[in-house]
């Protein structure tokens, strides 16, 4: 991983400047283009042309008038009647009050991001920000490399592939491609957990989680799981400015920092449900587009945290996604996946996981009763989740320990 510890600065984020920001903003809008620039933030060519208007036939505005003398739109034997009625403008006259009034919104929005940027720093001033928090985390992550974690040979990973597949064998599909990609790259001597980001999809209850719980155990690499219908999750996910409130690192940096393995499986459920998380600065995150820089192998080599603004390789990190359909999934976030749809097992595999599941802990007769039930709940077109099987032994386990009462 790549880290940044010994030219550790001063966390604070520097000084914001008006009229540095006003020449940022000038120089996006003019690579863009000025009307497309101030199109995307509800300023349209009407309203500009509106203002153009008054400020030809009224007295112009010292701003306007400021602006185009500035950039020289206007020639110099004008410059004397800025300020006054100008009852009958030619066309380039109008063309460079055009430009001038659009110059003055754009120093408009530019004031405001600077008004909010003033604000953050002033917070981030006297609250003294986070910066012992993050200086730990830095170090924690600088002194302490992460190693990689899997099966340490072939003859491993085919055990391990094996007792995947026999565990849930209708996820075949899933666990013949996970063989494959990691076979090809333990032949080339990577021998660690290492998946390409894939995409569960199946009705729930269908074992999707089970499975990718049960891979991270049999790989014996952490695991994580994250909510992606949570409020918070785009932050949970990629952590948030250290200056914020109630900042922290992300789930994924902050495991790698807990156990100290580079490639743990992160778990993703119903990414489907993934919506869009306001910050306390008023910035909008969505789960879908801050998981792209953690998806791209490219930008996941040198990822940088917004906790530290620090950049690590999380490149190794393998993204399993559940969801119950493909309609709420973004295009890019399916074009970086591979994608699996993944239905309900069939009767002789819920008998074979029931008996699984329930052996060491409930009598055969049970097991039996539990199958028919299951038999006849799926013979009349209920099919039980998984997640209902697994409670149902629990319960008929918990019975067979307690106390005969008289």
């Amino acid at each position: 991983m790549t880290y940044f510890l010994e030219d550790f600065t001063d966390f604070l984020p520097p000084r914001p400047n008006l009229d540095d920001k006003k020449a940022e903003m000038l120089q996006k809008a003019e690579a863009v283009g000025m009307a497309g620039f101030l199109r995307v933030r509800s300023i349209f060519e009407k309203t500009v042309a509106a203002r153009v208007d008054l400020e030809i036939s009224d007295l112009m505005t010292a701003r306007v008038a400021e602006i185009a003398e500035q950039r020289g739109l206007i020639d110099k034997d004008l410059v004397g009647l800025l300020g006054f009625e100008h009852t009958d403008p030619d066309e380039d006259f109008i063309a460079a009050i055009t430009d001038a009034v659009q110059v003055s919104f754009i120093y408009e929005i530019a004031e405001e991001e600077f008004k909010d940027e003033e604000r953050r720093y002033q917070s981030s001033k006297a609250k003294g920000s986070k910066r012992q928090d993050v200086q730990d985390l830095v170090k924690e992550l600088a002194t302490s490399p992460p190693a990689l974690a899997g099966p340490t040979s072939l003859h491993a990973l085919d055990e391990m592939i094996a007792e995947l597949h026999a565990g849930a064998p209708w996820m075949s599909d899933v666990s013949n491609w996970a063989y494959k990609a990691l076979r090809a790259q333990y032949a080339a001597g990577r021998t660690w957990i290492d998946l390409p980001p894939v995409i569960l999809i199946g009705p729930p209850g269908s074992g999707k989680t089970t499975y990718a719980r049960k891979l991270a155990k049999l790989a014996e690499v952490p695991v994580r799981k994250l909510d992606a219908a949570a409020s918070n999750a785009s932050f949970t996910v990629v952590g948030s400015d250290a200056t914020w409130g109630n900042a922290q690192a992300g789930v994924p940096l902050q495991e790698i920092a807990k156990t100290s393995i580079a490639n743990p499986i992160m778990i993703v459920d119903e990414i489907d449900k993934a919506g869009i998380m306001k910050s306390s600065a008023g910035m909008r995150v969505s789960l879908p587009e801050a998981l792209l820089g953690l998806l791209e192998p490219t930008s996941a080599f040198d990822w940088e945290c917004p906790y530290t603004r620090r950049s690590y390789n999380m490149s190794q990190i393998s993204w399993i996604m559940t969801a119950n359909e493909i309609e709420g999934i973004s295009a890019p976030l399916l074009d970086r996946c591979r994608v699996f749809n993944i239905g309900y097992p069939v009767l002789t595999d819920l008998s074979q996981l029931i008996r699984k599941q329930s052996a060491g802990r409930i009598f055969d007769e049970v097991v039996d009763c539990l199958i028919e039930r299951v038999t006849v709940a799926v013979a009349k077109g209920h099919q039980p989740s998984l997640r209902r099987i697994q409670q149902l032994i629990d319960e008929a386990a918990a019975v067979s320990i307690n106390p005969v009462m008289h």
